[in-house]
């Protein structure tokens, strides 16, 4: 009996023994893999709580701000990069006439400000959530503002090349040229490099903030224009003026001469005022209307004239000639000059002559020989008329004048009329003032020494057949040369006695 209850007891001792062995191993497994847990996930969770805490002070992996990589860095590192530009920045001015400057940063302080603070961008990402950022892109914004020492720049700014005196050069207004083979031209000023202050410090400082590389001078307007340039209305206006009165080109025909007055002379008489008003000089027309006067006027000159006796005489005074009306000429002149006339022009005359040059008689005229009391009429070279006349009374001081005269006009039944005398006549042609050539039906004779002290009172009276055939013929403006010729005498002359002493 003790020996099966010792058996059993000794089973059921064996049986636990064995349920304990295999809770013991059961343990012993358990702790074992805890262990192996243990060892795999406390470096992970190491890791993980390092990294985290690492990226709380540090951007994520591929993330990208303003613009820059900023992958794994910190606050600090990622100012430095955004400032890198700023801090190596330099502006160059390009100036004219080749000057050039240099604006640095590192002169002037530039520097950026973070509007919010980077620190804050940098707590907007989740540091725990790491793992997955890491496989992600990121691109983040800040505000940011470039400042700058304003002392410093405006000292930098007062050392600028530009301000010397031998680069600040003053602009210079286009001009008008002087007149040459294409007439006037625009002549362009100098635009020389005189700068604006104000816009150029306003442009230097709106490069730099910009981060600008370069500034043009030229293209940002930094310079101070003429006041005119070539395109000015004023100026072009004034231009085509002056061209239009320098394209003026008048002709004057004197017989075998020519004067041709033209832009090379008129441009002489053209000026501009400050208004940019186009003026011709009055003095310039008249000097030369002036010129065509003394040059071609033949009014009242002596005359070397060849007789019908084929011997030249000197003839002196009269009224015969050309006269030009140079007021008149003048007031004409200039209004073509302004229009910028082109044409072939006579001249305004008082008076004309038979034709131009230094015979101005031509083939048709009258000759007077008070000596010989005859006359010759010429008309287109053949004589018309030859006669004998009676003259001025010479012994009461009614001689007829000598001279070169124009018939005035010429007149029928005329009645002459004078202080003591009211005399009618068929056939009247004045040539000086109230001396003219007339019939004279109550004188039987002529010729001879009948003036000497029974002739007229000045005129030139003929046979009324002569006077007749001269007035069917003649025209006004006929020349009537009265001359002297000492041994043409019709009669016979007393010789003076010599003086006894």
């Amino acid at each position: 009996m003790a020996t099966k209850t010792t058996d059993r007891n000794n089973k059921i001792n064996s049986k636990s023994t064995g349920t304990k062995k295999r809770v013991s191993k059961r343990k012993k497994r358990m702790r074992t893999w805890i262990l192996i847990d243990v060892l795999v996930l406390l470096p992970l969770l190491l890791l993980y709580i390092s990294l985290s805490f690492y990226y709380h002070n540090h951007f994520f992996r591929n993330t990208v701000v303003n613009g820059y990589n900023t992958s794994n860095m910190t606050v600090n590192e990622v100012e430095d990069v955004i400032n890198s530009q700023v801090k190596s920045y330099r502006l160059q001015l390009i100036q004219r006439n080749g000057v050039t400057d240099t604006i640095t940063g590192e002169y002037i302080n530039l520097h950026t400000e973070f509007e919010g603070g980077m620190s804050d961008l940098l707590k907007k990402q989740n540091a725990f959530s790491w793992p997955l950022s890491l496989f992600e892109s990121k691109e983040l914004q800040i505000k940011t503002m470039i400042t700058l020492d304003e002392d410093l720049l405006k000292y930098k700014f007062k050392k600028l090349n530009c301000f010397d005196e031998a680069n600040n050069v003053e602009p210079t207004n286009a001009t008008i040229s002087e007149y040459g083979e294409n007439g006037f031209e625009i002549t362009p000023g100098n635009p020389g490099a005189k700068v604006n202050e104000e816009k150029l410090y306003e442009a230097i400082k709106n490069a730099v903030l910009s981060l600008e590389p370069t500034l043009s001078l030229e293209e940002a307007g930094c310079y101070e224009a003429a006041n005119l340039s070539t395109e000015a209305p004023e100026l072009l206006a004034a231009l085509e003026k002056m061209n239009k009165i320098a394209g003026t080109k008048i002709t004057y025909e004197f017989g075998e001469d020519t004067e041709v007055l033209d832009g090379e002379e008129i441009s002489k008489w053209l000026s501009v005022d400050d208004e940019y008003q186009v003026h011709l000089d009055p003095a310039g027309v008249k000097e030369y209307v002036d010129y065509i006067g003394k040059t071609y006027n033949s009014f009242g000159k002596t005359r070397k004239f060849m007789t019908s006796y084929e011997k030249e005489v000197e003839v002196k005074g009269g009224d015969y000639g050309w006269w030009l009306d140079r007021a008149t000429e003048v007031s004409q002149l200039t209004d073509l000059i302004l229009n910028g006339e082109q044409q072939v022009r006579k001249p305004v005359y008082f008076q004309t002559a038979q034709q131009y040059g230094s015979d101005d008689i031509g083939d048709t005229y009258v000759e007077v020989n008070l000596t010989a009391q005859h006359l010759f009429f010429y008309k287109d070279g053949n004589l018309v008329v030859e006669s004998d006349f009676v003259s001025g009374n010479l012994s009461k001081e009614f001689g007829t004048p000598t001279g070169t005269y124009p018939v005035q006009y010429k007149d029928l039944n005329a009645t002459l009329v004078g202080e003591d005398y009211e005399t009618p006549v068929k056939y009247w042609m004045p040539f000086n003032k109230n001396i003219g050539f007339h019939d004279a039906n109550w004188r039987s004779k002529f010729g001879e020494d009948i003036y000497l002290t029974s002739g007229s009172h000045g005129c030139i009276n003929m046979p009324p057949e002569n006077a007749k055939t001269m007035y069917q013929n003649i025209e006004r403006g006929v020349a009537v040369i009265v001359y002297e010729l000492p041994g043409t005498e019709s009669y016979e002359v007393e010789k003076e006695k010599p003086k006894k002493n």
